[in-house]
Parts: structure tokens; sequence; C-alpha cells
């Protein structure tokens, strides 16, 4: 199949990439500017693909409350155009959003068919997005995920991260009363890859490693199969309000409900990191 990827040069995107090989063609933002409806509606049909997989997105959650038009346009109306050019050339869109959507107070997590209520402008945007797809078209796959690492993209993981600090052997305060699942890049993709090849029906899915953990264990975690001692200290979320401006669903965990079960998000973090 022929594969058009959108924000090819994130995480998610080089494994798309990878994944469907010579196949496969790659959009970032110096090919095309997907919030210009006429531009991407053009090149889209121009190169005749056979599906679209959208993993283009704006993923700063604090900076997007203070710019709101730019998470907006890309994370919201911009899907809409995409979805309105795959429609019209009758081929399937997949496309990425996230357990933000939620506001985080359902501890035994959401299911696919739950109701949105995003508390930060972040999932506004995303819910945006949401909302457009299923308003431009019928064959579309909307995968809501989690707390995703992978291939080094444009912006850094939490794991990249957690790695940078332990090598500076600097003490390390992190988030123990925040939930979700850790979600490997390279699992995502090949999950998609086979929802999408079974011709599962259209809609939303919930698509991450199975299991949950808090920041605080996941870098506990991080630092012990890399064998690297830091001292981490668990503290509450609320310390790092002055810091984090946008809010955090507490429990942001996605049941995944239609789909085959992914790996535990342990064991895929250790492949990972030892590979």
């Amino acid at each position: 199949m022929k594969a058009l990827i959108l924000g090819s040069k994130g995480s998610l995107g080089q494994e798309f990439l990878e994944l469907y090989g010579n196949s496969a063609l790659g959009w970032d933002r110096e090919q095309v500017d997907i919030t210009d409806e006429a531009g991407i509606t053009a090149k889209i049909a121009e190169a005749k693909p056979e599906m679209v997989i959208n993993c283009a997105a704006y993923n700063d959650v604090d900076g997007a409350e203070e710019n709101r038009s730019a998470a907006e346009n890309i994370n919201g109306y911009a899907v809409g155009f995409v979805a309105k050019a795959c429609n019209g050339l009758g081929i399937p869109l997949v496309h990425f959003s996230t357990n933000y959507v939620f506001d985080g107070g359902k501890q035994e997590g959401y299911n696919e068919d739950d109701i949105p209520n995003p508390r930060s402008a972040y999932g506004k945007s995303k819910l945006l997005g949401e909302i457009e797809l299923q308003k431009n078209t019928d064959k579309f796959y909307l995968i809501r995920t989690a707390w995703l690492y992978g291939k080094p993209g444009m912006k850094k993981s939490f794991v990249e991260v957690m790695l940078t600090l332990g090598q500076k052997g600097q003490p390390i305060e992190a988030i123990e009363d925040e939930f979700a699942s850790p979600t490997y890049t390279k699992d995502l993709a090949e999950a998609v890859a086979a929802l999408v090849k079974i011709d599962k029906p259209f809609g939303i899915y919930h698509l991450t490693n199975a299991g949950f953990t808090s920041w605080y264990d996941w870098a506990k975690e991080i630092f012990a199969i890399k064998n690297i001692e830091v001292n981490v200290s668990a503290v509450e979320a609320q310390k790092f309000a002055g810091k984090r401006k946008a809010a955090r669903p507490k429990y942001g965990i996605l049941n995944n409900t239609k789909f085959i079960e992914l790996r535990p998000w342990a064991e895929a973090l250790k492949e990972y990191l030892e590979t």
C-alpha cells in the first residue's frame, strides 16, 4: 500500500516510514504546510496515495496555553483539511489523538466511547481535530495514545529527558500522582499497520502499551534498566504547578477494548533502552 506519512520526521512518523519502506512517501513541514487547505489538498491529490497517516502535531502541551491559535490550526483545523482531501480521493486517513482529551477523573481509565472533556488548550486542540476528522470523512482510524517515546524526533521524549538528567548525576523530582501508559512508537506503528491491514472497522481505537504507571515509577524503571544510579524523589503534581502552565489528567489511562493488547510497557521500554 502506498502510504503518505505527514509529520515524517517525528518519532512516530519515522517508524511508519521504516515499516512501509519504499512504498511510503514522507512529508514534514519542509514539504507541506498542513494548515494551508488549498496547498495540502492539491499536494495529496497529486501524490495519489492509497492511505494517509497523519503524525503531524503541535505537541508543546504548556506552549499551547499561550499559542492556542497555532495549536488549534495544526491539531484541529488542519486535520479537517487532510480529512476532506482524503474523502475526495476515497482513501482512509489514520490520525492520532491523546489521553489529554479526557479530564483524568476516571481512575479505572477511559474507553473509546467515553465523552472527552479536556482541561488544557492542548487537549482542546486535539479534541477539535477529532471533531474535524469525523466531520469531513467516514474512512478514518482515530488512534488515541499516550506518553510516546522512541526514535529521537523534533521534541525530546520523557525517556530522553530522564537519561540526559541522569547523566548529570543530579537529584531528580518526578511526579507520583499522574498515571498513564508509556508507549513505544515502534509498537504503536506496528499495531496500527496491523489494524489497517486486517481491515478493522473504521472508528476510534485506544492503543498504548499494556499497563500503566506514574512519571515517578517510569523514571525509576528507566534508570534501573540503564543501571544509572540517581536519586529520584517522588513529588505530587502540585509541586510543578508554577512550571507547568497546562493542566494534565491525573488518570490518563486509555482502555483498549477493540483491538489486540500491546505488550507491557516495561517490556517495551527494556527493548528500546537495550537496543
